[in-house]
């Protein structure tokens, strides 16, 4: 069997197009600006989305909310329940501490 190279997709944008999006250009106009924020936004968005099932999106929408400045949350694994103690015991008895 023969291996094949690993061949980046063509159209996958550059790391600094990546930084760029979410960082802006100096000197950059401000209706520049609003299209690229709003660009960013909907990014950002998509990332979050698609970041649910595929752990690199995630990074990656990690990292474009830090360059972003805003205030996102990433859940990287859904919170488990908490367990209940069994039938006749307290939490306290669960832990090993006494009543």
């Amino acid at each position: 069997m023969r291996m094949r190279m690993y061949e980046p997709d063509p159209h996958a944008p550059e790391p600094e197009d990546f930084r760029a999006l979410f960082l802006g250009e100096c000197g950059e106009s401000a209706e520049e600006r609003r299209i690229r924020e709003a660009a960013a936004h909907d990014v950002l968005t998509e990332l979050i989305e698609e970041g649910e099932s595929d752990e690199i999106t995630r990074l990656n929408a990690a990292y474009a909310a830090q360059l972003s400045n805003r205030n996102v949350v990433l859940m990287t694994t859904r919170p488990a329940a908490a367990e209940a103690p069994a039938p006749g015991r307290t939490s306290a008895d669960a832990e090993g501490k006494a009543a």
